[in-house]
């Protein structure tokens, strides 16, 4: 019959396997160390998660002019009767920019621009535009202080 010998006693197997557990320890323990080092020596950097309010823009020269020139038109009165009272960024749902006429079609998109009510001595109109005021629309009957004076 063959012997069988196995390599190594119980004993030495025991040691190895304490020896390799001690290394695993130690290994997890550095990095658990290295770890809190870094943490506490790296500058934390903070993630903004929520979006910045939108910046507060001026009124536009263009803007400005269209408005006048279309309140001058309307009441045949010089642009030097008027004057800018109010302003306010809005955001329109359509074309039309929320002032709709009959039998005009809008598109439903959305439009950035600005509301801009106009004095006089006597009477205020509120306007509606776009961004750039190439599109300027009275908003009649949409806000109690606007009253058009008669022609």
């Amino acid at each position: 019959m063959e012997q069988i010998t196995t390599s190594g006693s119980t004993a030495g197997n025991i040691e190895q396997k304490t020896n390799q557990f001690s290394l695993i320890i130690q290994t997890l323990v550095l990095t658990g160390i290295l770890s809190l080092t870094a943490r506490l020596t790296l500058p934390t950097t903070k993630v903004a998660l929520s979006k910045p309010p939108l910046p507060q823009y001026s009124l536009l020269k263009s803007v400005t002019n269209a408005v006048l020139q279309d309140v001058s038109q309307d009441s045949g009165l010089p642009v030097s009767k008027f004057r800018i009272v109010a302003t306010e960024q809005q955001t329109w749902s359509d074309d039309c920019l929320g002032v709709n006429s009959l039998g005009i079609l809008c598109t439903e998109m959305r439009v950035p621009g600005w509301q801009v009510t106009v004095a006089s001595e006597q009477t205020r109109w509120v306007y509606r535009t776009n961004a750039s005021g190439s599109v300027v629309k009275l908003a009649q009957g949409v806000d109690s202080l606007v009253q058009k004076s008669a022609k």
